[in-house]
C-alpha cells in the first residue's frame, strides 16, 4: 500500500510495505524496513532507502507522466531491490550450510541416496564404462562423499557467481546451440548488422561477447582476452585490440584466446535495440558449437553459470541432440524459461509436424518454457532476415542508420519483441529468477539429502546402541573371567611347582637314607682296594642321580597333565577349542642342561684309612649275630639271635678256629689241674687261675673284633661315603636346588601355556574392547551428525520459506 504524508519543506514522503500481503509479518520479521521514497513536489528526489540505507539514484519522472505511474516504475526498481538483497541473503546463508557441510564431510562422510533421480543440483551423474550409474549403493562411501565434497565447492563457487550476478546491473543474454545451428546468424539477426562472421561450415571457435561500445569511448573494435587472463577494459594488458574487420580471422585462433569482446553501435532506436535499450546494459555472448569439441563443450556448459538469459538455437531439421539436451538439463538447474529458437524452418516442408516433434521434445526437458511456448519457443529463419544487412565497418556509422533494418519477417519481430519484453520489462524473472529456482534446486536437494543422512544416522545410532547392549556383558564377563581364569592356572601352576618339588627333595633323601649296609659293588678284596673305592663312590652318586632322574621324568609327566589341563580351561573359557591346537608339549626338551657335575667332585676327592672303618656297638653285635635282646628270648622258642646269617658265621668260624688252637692246651691243663686238686671256690677266682682261662678268652675276642673290621671294610667304606655325600649335599643344598631346578623348570613350561591362554584372553578382550570403543566412538559420531543434519535441516526449512517467499514473477502487478 501507498501512503502520503505532507511532511515540511513541501516534501511527500511515500512509505511503500512491498511484502506479500500473506508475507506481511514474515517481511517485517526478517528486518526489513517499510521502503520510503521521497518527493520534492511532483518529481522524485532522487534517492531511494531500502532497509534504511541509500541505494542507487532513481531518474526523475519523465514529464507528463503521473505520480502514480512514476511511483509504480519506481516501486518496482524497489521490489526488485529488496528481493536481490533478499536472494543474496539467502545465498550467504546457503553458502555457510555448505561449508558446513564440507567440514562435516572431513570427519564423518555424507552419506548420498542410493539413487540421484530426485536430485538436481548435487547429482553427481557419475559416468562407468559409457554409462550412468544409477545404483550409488555398489559405491564406496567414502569415494562418493569426496566426490559430494567437490560438487559441493563447486556448488558454493557457482553461488558466489550467481550473487555476483544478480548484484550485476548489466544483463547478459547466452546464445549457444549444436554446430550449424545458425547461431552467428541468429545473433546478427537480432543486432540487424552482419558482424559476426557467418559460414556452411563451423566458424566461431572463441567466445563472442558483442557489447555497447559506451564503456570504450564509443569506439568499435575487439578487444581479445588471452587464455588465462581475467578481462579488464582499463588495463590495456590483459588484451589485445583489433578491428572489427579482422573478426572473422580472430574466431578461429581459440588456441590463443579465450573470448572476444566486441564493442560496436547499434544506431536503432532504443524502442528497437537489444544492446542500447536505455534501461538496462545487455551483452549478447555467442557461443562455439556444442559438439565442436569436448573441451569447447565443457566450456559452454560453465559459462552458462554466468549469464541471465540463455537462448537456445536449434537447427530444424536437426532436432536436439545428445549435447544439446544434456545442455537444457543442465541449465533447468537454475533456469526455468529458456528461449529456444529453432533457426533454418524456412527449409521445412511439414512445418506443423516439425512443432509438434520439437515441442513434445521441449515439453521432457524444459516444462516451464513448454508452458509459455508462445514466448519462449520461435520458430524462425535468421538468414532471411540478414538478407541486405549492412556488413561491418570501421566507424560504426556507415551503411548503418535507423532504415536499415533488413527485411520484415513477422516471426523474427515477435521473438525480438518477446526477448526485449523478457529481459527489459520483465527484469526480474530474467534475472533474479534463475537465482531464486537454483537456489530452491539446490534447498530441495539439500533437504533430501539431510533428510537421508539424518535417517540413517538415526537408524545407525539406534544399532549401535543394541550393538553396545550386547557387547559391554561380554566385556565385562570376559575382564572377570579373565581374572578368574588366571588366578585358577596360577594355582595349578603352583600346585604342580611344589608338587615336582617335593617329590624331587623326597626321592633324593629316601634314596641317600636308604642305601642299604650291603656294598653295591662286591669286594675284590685287600689288593684291589682302589678300584673298588671308586666304583663304590661312582655307585653312590648314580644312585642319587637315579633319584634324581626319577624325579625329572615325575616332573615331565606331571607338567604334562598341567599342561592339558590348562588348555582345556583356555579352550572352554574362550569357547575356542582350536586354543594351543598348533602347540604341543615337548617334554624332551626339559632339563636338557643338568648340573650333575658338583656332586661328582665327591668321586675324585682323596680317600684315608679312617674311611675303611666304621665301627659301632650295634653294628659288632649285628655282625655276630647278637643284635636280639634278651627280653626277645624268653618270648620265643626259636630266638632270632641264634640264627647266624653268612657273614656273622664267617667270622664266628674264623675267630674260634684261632682260639681254638691257643686255648686248648691251656683249658686242658686248666681242667686236669682242677679235677686233680679240687679246691673251693675261692681258688678259682685266683689270678693265676683267671691268667690261664681270661686270657684265651680275650685273644678271642680280639680275633672276633678284627674280623668284623676285615669283614666290615666294604660297607664301613659305604657308609663313611654316605656320610661324606651328605656332608656334601648339605654344604651345597644340592637337594634344594635340585628340587627348586625342577619345580623352576616346570613353572617355565606351563607359563609358556599360561601366557598363550592369557594372551588369547588379552587378545579377546582387547579385540572386544576395541570394537566396544569403536561402537562407542561410531555412537558419538552417530549422535553429533543427527544433532547436525537436524539443524541444518530447520536451517534448509527456514530458507527454503523464505526463498519460496519471494515473489518474482507476478510482483509487476500493481501496486494496491
Amino acid at each position: 500500500m501507498v501512503d502520503k504524508t505532507t511532511p515540511e519543506d513541501n516534501k511527500t514522503v511515500v512509505n511503500l510495505d512491498l511484502g506479500d500481503k500473506d508475507n506481511k509479518n514474515e517481511h517485517h520479521s526478517n528486518g526489513n524496513a517499510p521502503t520510503q521514497l521521497i518527493f520534492n513536489g511532483r518529481d522524485l528526489e532522487g534517492s531511494t532507502l531500502v532497509d534504511g540505507q541509500h541505494h542507487h539514484k532513481i531518474p526523475p519522472t519523465m514529464e507528463g507522466n503521473s505520480l502514480t505511474q512514476d511511483i509504480d516504475s519506481h516501486v518496482q526498481q524497489l521490489k526488485y531491490n529488496d528481493n536481490r538483497v533478499a536472494l543474496d541473503r539467502a545465498i550467504n546463508a546457503l553458502v555457510d550450510i555448505l561449508r558446513q557441510m564440507v567440514e562435516e564431510n572431513k570427519s564423518r562422510p555424507v552419506l548420498y541416496p542410493t539413487t540421484d533421480n530426485d536430485l538436481n543440483v548435487l547429482k553427481l551423474n557419475i559416468k562407468m564404462e559409457h554409462s550412468t550409474v544409477e545404483d550409488y549403493s555398489r559405491l564406496n562411501k567414502d569415494s562418493l562423499a569426496h566426490l559430494l565434497s567437490e560438487k559441493v565447492t563447486n556448488v558454493i563457487r557457482h553461488l558466489f557467481s550467481l550473487k555476483d550476478r544478480i548484484d550485476d546491473t548489466a544483463s547478459k543474454v547466452f546464445v549457444t546451440g549444436d554446430l550449424n545451428s545458425g547461431k552467428s546468424t541468429f545473433c546478427n539477426a537480432l543486432l540487424r548488422r552482419k558482424i559476426l562472421p557467418e559460414d556452411q561450415q563451423p566458424c566461431t571457435n572463441v567466445f563472442c561477447e558483442v557489447i555497447d561500445p559506451r564503456d570504450n569511448n564509443g569506439l568499435e573494435e575487439v578487444h581479445a582476452v588471452p587464455i588465462g587472463v581475467t578481462y579488464n577494459i582499463r588495463d590495456e594488458s590483459t588484451y589485445q585490440i583489433f578491428p572489427i574487420s579482422e573478426l572473422e580471422s580472430l574466431v578461429y585462433k581459440s588456441s590463443l584466446y579465450s573470448i572476444l569482446k566486441i564493442y560496436v553501435h547499434d544506431q536503432r532506436p532504443i524502442e528497437q535495440s537489444l544492446l542500447k535499450n536505455g534501461v538496462v546494459d545487455i551483452s549478447l555472448i555467442d557461443a562455439p558449437g556444442l559438439n565442436l569439441d569436448s573441451y569447447q563443450t565443457t566450456q559452454v556448459f560453465s559459462r552458462q553459470e554466468e549469464i541471465d538469459l540463455v537462448v537456445f538455437v536449434v537447427n530444424a531439421a536437426d532436432l536436439f541432440t545428445l549435447s544439446g539436451r544434456e545442455f537444457i538439463t543442465a541449465a533447468a538447474n537454475e533456469k526455468n524459461l529458456i528461449f529456444i529458437v529453432i533457426n533454418k524452418f524456412d527449409c521445412i516442408r511439414d512445418k506443423q509436424r516439425c512443432k509438434e516433434r520439437i515441442l513434445n521434445q521441449i515439453s521432457e526437458l524444459s516444462p516451464q518454457t513448454h508452458k509459455d511456448a508462445s514466448e519462449f519457443v520461435h520458430f524462425v529463419s535468421s538468414e532471411e532476415v540478414v538478407n541486405g544487412l549492412p556488413g561491418p565497418s570501421d566507424d560504426g556509422d556507415e551503411n548503418n542508420g535507423p532504415n536499415n533494418s533488413g527485411r520484415p519477417d513477422p516471426d523474427f519481430d515477435h521473438l525480438e519483441a518477446s526477448l526485449r519484453k523478457f529481459v527489459l520489462e520483465k527484469r526480474a524473472v530474467s534475472k533474479l529468477l534463475p537465482a531464486k529456482t537454483y537456489l530452491i534446486n539446490l534447498l530441495d536437494d539439500l533437504d533430501t539429502v539431510f533428510k537421508l543422512n539424518e535417517r540413517l544416522y538415526k537408524e545407525n545410532r539406534h544399532l549401535l546402541l543394541s550393538q553396545l547392549d550386547e557387547i559391554t556383558p561380554q566385556y565385562e564377563k570376559a575382564m572377570s573371567s579373565s581374572s578368574k581364569i588366571s588366578g585358577h592356572i596360577d594355582r595349578l601352576i603352583e600346585t604342580t611347582a611344589t608338587e615336582c618339588y617335593n617329590f624331587t627333595r623326597d626321592a633324593i633323601k629316601s634314596t641317600i637314607d636308604n642305601i642299604e649296609d650291603t656294598p653295591l659293588i662286591p669286594f675284590p678284596g685287600l689288593n684291589d682296594m682302589y678300584r673298588f673305592t671308586k666304583e663304590t663312590r661312582m655307585a653312590l652318586v648314580e644312585k642319587v642321580l637315579g633319584s634324581v632322574d626319577a624325579s625329572e621324568r615325575f616332573a615331565r609327566q606331571k607338567t604334562l597333565e598341567t599342561f592339558e589341563i590348562i588348555r582345556d580351561v583356555g579352550r572352554k573359557a574362550l569357547d575356542d577349542d582350536n586354543l594351543l591346537a598348533d602347540k604341543s608339549l615337548r617334554d624332551d626338551y626339559m632339563f636338557t642342561s643338568k648340573k650333575h657335575h658338583q656332586l661328582r667332585r665327591v668321586i675324585d676327592e682323596e680317600i684315608s684309612i679312617k674311611d675303611f672303618f666304621d665301627p659301632s656297638y650295634e653294628r659288632f653285635m649285628q655282625a655276630i649275630g647278637l643284635s636280639g635282646t634278651f627280653s626277645s628270648v624268653s618270648n620265643t622258642s626259636s630266638p632270632s639271635w641264634w640264627v647266624l646269617s653268612g657273614k656273622q658265621g664267617q667270622i664266628w668260624k674264623n675267630s674260634l678256629s684261632a682260639v681254638a688252637v691257643y686255648s686248648s692246651t691251656k683249658i686242658f691243663h686248666n681242667g686236669l689241674f682242677m679235677v686233680k686238686n679240687f679246691v673251693s671256690i675261692r681258688d678259682v677266682f685266683n689270678w693265676k687261675f683267671l691268667q690261664n682261662v681270661v686270657t684265651p678268652l680275650s685273644i678271642g675276642m680280639a680275633i672276633v673284633s678284627v674280623s668284623y673290621l676285615v669283614y666290615d671294610i666294604p660297607t664301613a667304606f659305604q657308609r663313611k661315603s654316605i656320610q661324606r655325600i651328605k656332608r656334601h649335599l648339605g654344604s651345597t643344598d644340592y637337594i634344594h636346588n635340585n628340587s627348586s631346578r625342577v619345580s623352576k623348570e616346570c613353572t617355565k613350561v606351563l607359563n609358556y601355556a599360561s601366557r598363550e591362554v592369557m594372551n588369547s584372553f588379552r587378545t579377546s578382550i582387547d579385540t572386544t574392547a576395541a570394537k566396544k570403543d569403536i561402537i562407542i566412538s561410531q555412537l558419538k559420531d552417530s549422535e553429533q551428525s543427527v544433532q547436525f543434519y537436524h539443524r541444518l535441516f530447520r536451517s534448509i526449512r527456514t530458507q527454503s520459506e523464505i526463498v519460496r517467499g519471494i515473489k518474482i514473477d507476478n510482483f509487476y502487478s500493481s501496486v494496491d
